[in-house]
């Protein structure tokens, strides 16, 4: 599963995406256009990276920064 967030910073528009596979949480956020930094989290269980990925999400949801989301079907 996949979230992608978009948000401008001064003249830039950046982005933050939330992956999910099986026990990993990847993190990748950047300026639009590179391909950004990633961070890649295991955990021991699924229902540990379920709970971070929700986390992860619903921080970037409650911000106003952040204006455009898409969901699972968004691939690069």
């Amino acid at each position: 599963m996949t979230q992608y967030f978009e948000y401008r910073e001064e003249q830039m528009i950046c982005f933050y995406e939330i992956t999910l596979e099986n026990k990993i949480v990847r993190t990748r956020y950047g300026q639009k256009g590179t391909d950004g930094t990633t961070n890649e989290k295991v955990f021991t269980d699924t229902n540990t990276a379920v709970q971070e990925y929700e986390r992860l999400i619903e921080e970037k949801k409650e911000d106003s920064a952040f204006f455009f989301r898409l969901g699972d079907d968004y691939r690069l």
